[in-house]
């Protein structure tokens, strides 16, 4: 009993069982993560330029997160409003390309025919088929629940951003509660692994965006059709760490192959993996130092364990997560990353102490 009380008033075992408490609580509030998490994203993009703004032109904190939201919803809208008669008009050209380039393609034309038989008459294709017309409609339904999803984490991020310095206030008063040593852990614990993802998500966007434009200038050198679509779908997968890149070649390869054949699928895969390559060794080294130095075998476990644990958001928190494990733990794969612990440790102790 002694040895069970003196483990539980170690700070570090008192901080593994905070922990171990909000992760309990996670999973009790799992319907909600997807509200949970963009609302800290959304937050997290708003305030850190905002707080930014304030500093650079002297301007009131609500009013420079009230311009930041104006702004990035107008900037939205007015988007939407120019591409999406332009998107439209680009996706009806998508199917008479894939159609004129089955019959261009000599096996495809001759045998179109009896492979469109034999998918009639396979009672195999004709189940799986059902199959993914009704994954389809769960999938449409789950859209319009991801669309509420985001207007109200929009909404919530800017209810939390514009009452930012009431709320931090609030959360004080728990520090000087009887049980402030446990809140000390949530705080702690919280505004890590918010850092740690603000920091990722911001990162991931400013790669995402420099990889669609260097992809959009190679696509329109190589005369691909739909380009503005093309931009939309590189930048929606280069939203997924590593793998978004790979997973963006298969409706690249398509579209190539219906406007070009496989030496337009050849130059694409080639483009491809040049701005990966690029990527990889150039962007991703300079820009995630100091956010995350996984392996990128690491990295590719990391996203296929999270995609199956946390659906399609695992894609996207996957690497932040484990960052903050390795972060907690003080594991570490160069020595940059253990001054930063060091560094951390002393911050610690300050923070413990103080």
């Amino acid at each position: 009993m002694n040895y069970i009380g003196n483990f539980l008033k170690r700070k570090d075992a008192q901080l593994y069982l905070t922990l171990i408490f909000l992760i309990i609580v996670i999973y009790t509030l799992r319907n909600f993560i997807g509200v949970i998490l963009l609302t800290t994203i959304f937050s997290y993009l708003a305030i850190k330029p905002s707080l930014f703004f304030k500093k650079q032109f002297k301007v009131p904190y609500l009013l420079a997160v009230i311009l930041m939201y104006v702004f990035g919803l107008g900037l939205f809208i007015s988007a939407i409003t120019y591409a999406a008669p332009l998107l439209v008009e680009q996706l009806k050209v998508i199917p008479n390309m894939i159609s004129k380039a089955i019959v261009d393609h000599p096996y495809l034309n001759k045998n179109i025919d009896k492979l469109i038989n034999q998918a009639i008459h396979s009672s195999e294709i004709v189940s799986n088929s059902k199959n993914v017309l009704i994954t389809g409609l769960r999938e449409a339904g789950h859209v319009g629940t991801g669309f509420t999803h985001v207007v109200l984490a929009i909404f919530l991020s800017f209810v939390y951003s514009t009452s930012h310095n009431r709320l931090l206030k609030f959360g004080h008063e728990f520090l000087k509660s009887p049980y402030r040593e446990f809140f000390k852990n949530i705080y702690y614990l919280v505004r890590k692994f918010v850092l740690i993802l603000g920091k990722i998500i911001e990162t991931q966007l400013l790669i995402c965006s420099i990889n669609t434009l260097l992809m959009a200038i190679g696509l329109s050198l190589l005369k691909m059709p739909s380009l503005l679509l093309l931009t939309i779908i590189i930048f929606i997968f280069g939203l997924v760490p590593v793998a978004g890149v790979l997973i963006s070649i298969i409706p690249l390869g398509l579209i190539a192959f219906a406007s070009g054949g496989l030496i337009r699928v050849a130059e694409v895969i080639v483009l491809v993996v040049v701005i990966h390559l690029f990527e990889s060794y150039f962007l991703h080294p300079r820009l995630m130092a100091g956010r995350t130095d996984l392996p990128v075998f690491v990295a590719f476990i990391t996203l296929i364990i999270m995609s199956e644990l946390l659906g399609g958001w695992g894609l996207i928190v996957g690497l932040p997560i484990v960052s903050f494990f390795l972060d907690i733990l003080g594991v570490h794969s160069s020595e940059k990353k253990k001054k930063c612990q060091k560094q951390s440790k002393k911050k610690i102790t300050k923070y413990y102490r103080g």
